[in-house]
Parts: C-alpha cells; sequence; structure tokens
C-alpha cells in the first residue's frame, strides 16, 4: 500500500512539476517551435516509468497553456501527434533510441502537422504543388522543432538521476510538513 502511495506521489510531482514547466515554455517569449514539448513526450513515460501517465504530461502541459494562449483549429493534430510520439517513445534509456526518436517525433511533427495546415486552412492550394510550398515555407520552423527536441531530449536524459533525486527531497518536505500540521 505505501509503495503504491509513494508511486503515485511520484507521477503527481511530476506531471505538476514538469506541466508547469512546459506550459511555461510555450507562453514567455522564445523563437517559433523552439520547445520541449516534443522531448518530454519522448522522454516523460521513461521518466516516470509508465506510459499513460507519461503521455498524460505533455498533454496537459499543452492544454494549460493553450488555455492562456489561445485554442486553435488543428488543436487535435497537435494534440495526437504528440501521444503518438509518446506512444511509441522508449522505455529504456538508450542514447542512440532516443536520438532517433527526437529526430523522428521531430519529423513526424512536422509532416503531420503542416499537412493539418495545408487541409484546414486556404494558404496554400489544395494541389499537390500546394502541399509541396506548405511544407517548403515550414522548414525554418522545422529546424527550431529539430533543434529543441534533440536539445531538450538530451538534457532530460541526463538529467533523470537529478529529477528523482528532486521528486525524493519534495516528497520528504511535503510529507513532514503534513506530518506536523
Amino acid at each position: 500500500m505505501y509503495n503504491e502511495v509513494q508511486v503515485m506521489k511520484d507521477k503527481i510531482f511530476y506531471l505538476i512539476f514538469f506541466g508547469i514547466i512546459l506550459a511555461l515554455s510555450r507562453i514567455i517569449p522564445h523563437p517559433p517551435n523552439f520547445t520541449p514539448i516534443i522531448a518530454s513526450a519522448i522522454m516523460a513515460p521513461l521518466l516516470i516509468k509508465d506510459r499513460l501517465f507519461g503521455i498524460a504530461i505533455p498533454i496537459f502541459a499543452m492544454f494549460i497553456s493553450d488555455i492562456i494562449i489561445g485554442f486553435y483549429s488543428y488543436q487535435f493534430v497537435i494534440y495526437s501527434s504528440i501521444l503518438v510520439i509518446a506512444l511509441v517513445a522508449p522505455m529504456r534509456k538508450n542514447y542512440i533510441n532516443l536520438g532517433i526518436m527526437a529526430v523522428g517525433g521531430s519529423v513526424w511533427f512536422f509532416i503531420t502537422t503542416n499537412f493539418a495546415e495545408w487541409i484546414i486552412w486556404d494558404y496554400y492550394p489544395k494541389t499537390f504543388e500546394g502541399l509541396i510550398a506548405a511544407y517548403t515555407l515550414a522548414l525554418p520552423f522545422f529546424k527550431n522543432t529539430l533543434i529543441s527536441t534533440c536539445l531538450f531530449t538530451g538534457l532530460i536524459a541526463i538529467s533523470i538521476k537529478y529529477l528523482e533525486l528532486i521528486n525524493q527531497t519534495v516528497n520528504y518536505y511535503i510529507l513532514n510538513f503534513f506530518k506536523k500540521s
């Protein structure tokens, strides 16, 4: 029973901790598409050791920040792309697999979201040439997505032990605070 409570506390800590940081990363000024959201979709299931709860972290952060930033027509596509990335993310810490996933996740996000942009909006003609134009004009954004995803995936992978230590320390202080009350 105690172990189950501790596991749930760990998951709640990561959901709140990363949810706030990720939401802020989208709200504060930043270069276009340079956020740790895709990296969190890759790393959260591994960090929490629970794929479904790990999926909740980037989706929760996206939703919280979208409440502030505003909702948009192809939001479902973006959330679905992040969900798929988290579903296929590796559950073991292997730097080669994480690197492949960072690049692959960035490419997947680029392909799906820009296809949705082409389909939903009237910016481009609904022809093959219009689709190519949509992808071509999105390449500068892809560069930022690729760099940020690789950078943040690496930083989170390197920081896992420290994040677990912070989690234990916070849980210790919270537990002691409520015991005294």
